[in-house]
């Protein structure tokens, strides 16, 4: 017979196993229906891959534009009844849109791991970003959302998720979907714009640096 404290190591044990944040939930179902695997210690939070696939043949890679049509932004806990809701405007998203592709010149394309590519090819991937939601820790540095234009202190930005697909270019299919939510600072400091900003910038660097380094050891097996 098993003691007491024994099995209540082993039910802990497999509720932690079996815990799934809403983000890999999704990532995992995609991935189910399109007979993906789970990739060995992946670089995400989630990370699938197509079995038996030649990951090493792609050399090139099509960047589409980052997609922020679905974004779903959650209240931070610090707001007040009467604050504006937290909202991305047009200049967040094409501050968005270009340090994500700052981001990917720097990690795929710069050293020669990839190249970049416009068109559909053998050995060329068609990348896809999406943003799932962000999680900020207070009210937005703008004129709407701190009207009276006070100092605001939180430990980080709050938290960001993003979702990577990567298609075969020529035949459509899925072969990588990943997912990963990141900690956009954690050290308690002034919240402003141009802190965010450049928490912002370090997200893009980290996920595209994983990026990498998840299709390296894809590329090897």
């Amino acid at each position: 017979m098993k003691s007491p404290i024994l099995l209540a190591i082993l039910v802990v044990s497999l509720s932690a196993c079996g815990y799934l944040k809403s983000h890999e939930k999704a990532t995992q179902s995609e991935a189910l229906q399109a007979g993906l695997v789970a990739v060995p210690k992946p670089h995400f939070d989630a990370s699938y891959a197509a079995p038996n696939t030649s990951f090493g043949k792609y050399k090139k890679i099509i960047l589409s534009d980052l997609d922020l049509s679905k974004t779903k932004i959650f209240k931070p806990s610090s707001t007040r009844s009467f604050d504006e809701p937290w909202e991305l405007n047009d200049e967040d998203k094409k501050y968005y849109q270009k340090k994500y592709e700052s981001s990917a010149q720097r990690y795929l394309f710069d050293d020669g791991a990839y190249s970049v590519a416009t068109q559909p090819a053998a050995d060329t991937l068609l990348l896809k970003a999406k943003i799932v939601d962000i999680s900020p820790l207070a009210s937005k540095d703008d004129s709407k959302g701190r009207p009276n234009l006070m100092d605001v202190y939180s430990e980080g930005f709050g938290r960001m998720t993003i979702a990577f697909e990567l298609y075969d270019s020529v035949s459509n299919k899925l072969v990588v979907t990943t997912s990963d939510e990141h900690d956009l600072g954690t050290i308690w400091e002034k919240n402003n714009r141009v802190q965010n900003n450049f928490q912002i910038k370090l997200a893009f660097d980290f996920w595209m640096r994983s990026l990498k380094e998840e299709l390296e050891s894809l590329s090897k097996k």
